[in-house]
This record gives structure tokens, C-alpha cells and sequence, in this order.
């Protein structure tokens, strides 16, 4: 019997360690039910040459291709030949882009966020998608814990030696004290957080069964003040998701925490992405610590009429 799409992708996968961390098989399996996402794929067993894992929800009656919780990126991956020209190179991702657009199901909304490491959509472009800028901040080399130190802005410094003299940190075996902060902070935003206490504790456990993530508590006199939960692959760790008590908001303690999964980082892998956010302050903070602003694309197609006039 012939291996299905998810069969060989998975297998693929297990081989291939360097494929970014939100485009493996396991992250899939573990932030989705085995019905809301499938995988385009060209190639076969042991020879796979590109694929594209897709998550699909309903929504007011709209089938929607979109972008799960905690996931940053997706879009496809490409395996390249060695010593491919330049020319060559843009010829083979778009023979092996238009295949894997092919496969895609037909919905009434396309939207996703590529990995940074994809910069040609053109292909996605002549088949009537549409593309936004958004923007991360990275750390390329953590080797050097004193220039990282150094490159750090004069006000992050600052929290950072606040923090260390009023605030205890702490690893975590859980990720409860973080969900719990950050539906605090919700609450009073009026807002609410697009993934559920259960859905945090999948990830985190898959994670910890990989050995790829680490979470910490900063507390003050005892009580948590604020939480971190850092993610990695191969080649680059991840702020995945953090929270600070609204109430204690000028304690450093976020500084101190990101400055503490950065230089954690430094011994399991290259990078430190901070995955970027197009809100201000956010922005501005995580750009304080350094780290290089990187583009990556908004993909999206909005292909029933009745949505693009909503």
C-alpha cells in the first residue's frame, strides 16, 4: 500500500532534524486534531523534494486555511540540490511551489506566515496571492555572552540589575504560573487568549518529551511576577510565549527573563528569534536587546466573494 502524503512526511521528518521546529511533523500532530490539517508534498519516500503543512478551520461557515496558536511560521520547505546556481535555484522553487499550491485544498480564505528563511514568493504571487511585510528580530551569534551583554540598550541593562536584586528566577516544570498570567493580563485588556490552559500544555509537554523547550519563573518574595517559555530546533531558539502580572509591571522582570532564555540559548543551539510583533511597544522592546530586524511574508487569497466584501 502506497505511503499516504503524512506518512512520508513524518517519516521524512524523523530523518531531517534541520527542518525549522513549526514546519515539522510532530508540531502538526501536536496543535491539531488529524482532521484539521493535511500536508502538500512533492516527492516520495526518501527522496522528498519540497512540502507544506496546512492547518484548515470553519469559521462563521468559511473554510479557512490559517495560522494555529503559538505557531509563527509555516509555508514550505525546500530541500535544494548542492551547488545550485542562482538562476536554477528560483526555477526549482517555482516548479516546486506551483506543485505544492496545486494540492492545496480549495477554501474561502488562504492566510499564513512564511519562515523567514523563504524569500521568493513570486510563485505564490502569479497565482493570485497577496503578500504583507511583517517583521522578527534575531540574534545570529550567541557566542560571545559579553558583546551580547553589551549590545543590549542602556534601559534593558538597567532592568536587568533591578531585577536581579528584588527577583528570584526559577525553572518550571509547567506552564500553569504562564497561562495564568497571561489570562490575568487578558482579563484586564478586555481581552481573550486564542488558545485554551489545555492546548498551552500540549505543546509544552511535546516539547519536553523533545528536549526542546525550557520554562522559567521570576517571582518576587515567592510570588510569580512573571513567566517565559522558550522553544528550539537545530538552528535557532524561540520566545514562544511570556506573560507578566499586569500589577507588577516595573520589576524588569521580562528583561530578566529574555536575558536569561538568550544566554540558556547560547548552549543548545545558533539563533535567538524573538518572532517579532507588529505592535509599537512590543516592537521597541524586543528590539532593545539587539538583535537584527528580519522581514519574513504574509501570504494570503481571499477567494470567496461574500468574505471580501466582510
Amino acid at each position: 500500500m502506497a505511503m499516504t502524503n503524512k506518512e512520508i512526511y513524518q517519516d521524512w521528518c524523523e530523518k531531517h532534524p534541520e527542518i525549522p521546529l513549526f514546519l515539522q511533523y510532530d508540531w502538526m500532530a501536536t496543535i491539531a486534531e488529524p482532521q484539521q490539517w493535511d500536508v502538500a508534498l512533492v516527492g516520495a519516500k526518501n527522496d522528498v523534494q519540497a512540502f507544506m503543512p496546512y492547518f484548515r478551520k470553519s469559521k462563521l461557515k468559511f473554510e479557512i486555511i490559517t495560522v494555529p496558536p503559538l505557531t509563527p511560521y509555516m509555508g514550505p520547505w525546500i530541500q535544494y540540490p548542492e551547488g545550485q546556481k542562482e538562476g536554477k535555484r528560483l526555477s526549482y522553487e517555482k516548479k516546486l511551489m506551483e506543485e505544492l499550491i496545486d494540492q492545496l485544498p480549495k477554501t474561502d480564505k488562504f492566510i499564513q506566515y512564511f519562515h523567514p528563511s523563504i524569500t521568493n514568493w513570486l510563485p505564490f504571487y502569479w497565482r493570485g496571492f497577496q503578500q504583507s511585510t511583517r517583521y522578527t528580530y534575531i540574534i545570529d551569534d550567541l557566542t560571545d555572552s559579553e558583546a551580547l551583554f553589551q549590545n543590549l540598550q542602556g534601559n534593558i541593562r538597567r532592568e536587568i540589575a533591578k531585577a536581579e536584586k528584588s527577583l528570584s528566577v526559577t525553572e518550571a516544570d509547567n506552564v500553569s504560573v504562564l497561562h495564568q498570567l497571561k489570562q490575568k493580563d487578558y482579563q484586564i485588556k478586555g481581552q481573550e487568549i486564542n488558545y485554551s490552559s489545555a492546548y498551552l500544555n500540549r505543546v509544552y509537554a511535546k516539547l519536553k518529551e523533545k528536549n526542546a523547550c525550557k520554562a522559567w519563573v521570576a517571582s518576587e518574595n515567592g510570588k510569580p511576577v512573571a513567566s517565559l517559555l522558550l522553544a528550539w530546533d537545530a538552528d535557532s531558539a524561540y520566545y514562544l510565549a511570556g506573560a507578566v502580572d499586569p500589577e507588577n509591571k516595573n520589576t524588569g522582570a521580562m528583561s530578566l527573563l529574555m536575558w536569561t532564555a538568550i544566554q540558556f540559548s547560547a548552549g543548545v543551539t545558533n539563533q535567538f528569534n524573538f518572532e517579532g510583533s507588529m505592535i509599537e511597544p512590543i516592537e521597541r522592546f524586543f528590539r532593545s536587546f539587539g538583535a537584527k530586524q528580519t522581514p519574513y511574508f504574509e501570504i494570503r487569497k481571499t477567494s470567496s466573494k461574500l468574505l471580501k466584501l466582510l
